[in-house]
């Protein structure tokens, strides 16, 4: 008979630092006849891995039992396998001792958590019902990968037939394949929590190896490569993830962002349709779609789906996009109230107001367009484009000095703005600086920007 049991002489939960918890636990396995040094090492760390987060777990619901703020959050819905499942994405696992003598594993490893860090984690990502689901389906995958393992272990003590003891060796070896890649898969993902991809991708890879099929280590590692601009990589791991789980919309809706970035605005719209006919209110996916109609000119196909997105969930980000394209269709009024609208759901989103600002230029407000330019300033210093148009507009209002001012700042900012240099120019042709005018004309003229021999003339 197999033998698993867990030792708890040593149980031990200490401060590391102030703010931090760690929890020391550790576990003996004794391997049966189906077990080798990986197969122990992978059940071993499983369980204890097990028992370290059932505590963290409770520890980290205790410790918000008294802080109102935290009470009102998503996190209390959240059951005690969900917490588990987040928490062990969110959390390092490391390995203080292992030992292996050909029979016996043991093996003693600790979790540290700051408590108030991980419970907004936890919170953030139990507000995301899609990434909720798969860390909840990854445990429950090494919840049934285990109870095979034990299934198995049972059959293999009553087999009599070789031939039946091999295959079931062999599902043996699978079944604590799997809880190996679910292991370096909980790695990546805490990786990429920690912003440390090449790792991440190297877990995920590993997890990959153990088990061929594993879905979300793809659709991981396909995120990864996207925040590091690798586009064709991205895109061949979302496609591997869609090829194992069809119904997988999210890895549809990413595929297309990423077909966003490669201008493929067709492909776009084809992976937002699937990624919509599978989830009907997928908020996002409307509006990644409008994006890429607006980007081929449907513009009437783009304002519908920023609408649907606004009915199903306002966002400052659908308001904003719908006000882009009302701008381009010249229904400036129509803008105004679009970015008003994205400006009240985020008061700190400084393109709603700079784009608020070119809608008031159009309709002649430069003085509501310097507000709201110098609003969009406010909350991104380095916005050379706001400034640019600042300038303008205070050009319009004959402030001389202060549209130079911009204008010089814009190019600061921004030395191949070739716009800027050009108003600056005519700024300056306007005050008689004829030799500061034609260099600024000239620097416009080496960028490629289009000078008439008209205003040329007006520096003679």
């Amino acid at each position: 008979m197999k033998i698993i049991y867990c030792s708890l002489l040593i149980a031990i939960s200490f401060p590391l630092f102030a703010g931090t918890k760690t929890c020391v636990r550790e576990y003996t396995y004794k391997a049966g006849e189906a077990d080798s040094k990986i197969t122990s090492r992978a059940i071993a760390l499983d369980q204890v891995k097990r028992i370290l987060l059932e505590e963290i777990g409770v520890y980290l619901q205790s410790s918000i039992e008294t802080k109102k703020e935290e009470r009102d959050t998503s996190y209390k819905e959240l059951t005690m396998e969900q917490v588990q499942s987040i928490t062990a994405g969110i959390t390092e696992t490391k390995i203080i001792e292992e030992r292996w003598n050909g029979e016996i594993y043991y093996i003693k490893a600790s979790i540290t958590v700051d408590p108030d860090e991980v419970n907004k984690n936890i919170a953030r990502i139990g507000a995301d019902q899609s990434k909720l689901k798969e860390l909840v389906d990854i445990k429950r995958k090494a919840d049934d990968a285990f109870a095979e393992i034990e299934r198995l272990r049972k059959e293999l003590a009553l087999s009599k037939s070789e031939n039946d003891k091999v295959a079931k060796q062999e599902e043996y070896i699978a079944a604590s394949n799997t809880l190996s890649a679910s292991d370096w898969f909980e790695k990546g993902y805490n990786a990429a929590e920690l912003k440390d991809y090449d790792n991440s991708i190297l877990y995920f890879q590993k997890a990959i190896e153990l088990k061929p099929d594993y879905v979300y280590a793809y659709y991981n590692m396909g995120n990864i490569k996207f925040a590091l601009s690798d586009y064709e990589g991205a895109i061949a791991d979302y496609s591997e993830a869609i090829s194992l789980k069809p119904e997988l919309a999210e890895a549809y809706y990413n595929r297309g962002t990423v077909k966003i970035k490669l201008e493929d605005y067709q492909g776009t719209i084809t992976d937002c349709n699937e990624a919509i006919e599978l989830r009907p209110d997928y908020t996002d996916a409307y509006i990644n779609r409008g994006i890429a109609r607006s980007e081929i000119e449907d513009n009437q196909g783009a304002i519908a789906d920023f609408t649907k997105a606004t009915d199903l969930q306002p966002s400052a980000n659908a308001y904003h996009c719908r006000g882009l394209v009302k701008n381009k269709l010249e229904d400036y009024q129509g803008a105004i109230v679009d970015y008003t609208e994205a400006i009240s759901l985020e008061p700190e989103l400084a393109e709603a107001y700079y784009n608020r600002g070119v809608a008031k230029n159009k309709l002649k407000d430069n003085r509501g367009a310097i507000a709201d330019y110098t609003k969009a300033i406010g909350l991104k210093p380095n916005y050379a484009y706001a400034y640019g148009n600042r300038g303008l507009a205070k050009g319009i209002l004959y402030d001389w000095q202060g549209a130079i001012a911009d204008f010089t700042e814009a190019i600061n900012l921004k030395p191949d703005y070739a716009r800027a240099y050009y108003n600056r120019g005519l700024v300056y042709s306007g005050l008689d600086q004829k030799s500061k005018a034609l260099a600024d004309f000239m620097r416009a003229i080496e960028m490629g920007y289009r000078v008439s021999q008209e205003v040329l003339d007006m520096c003679k």
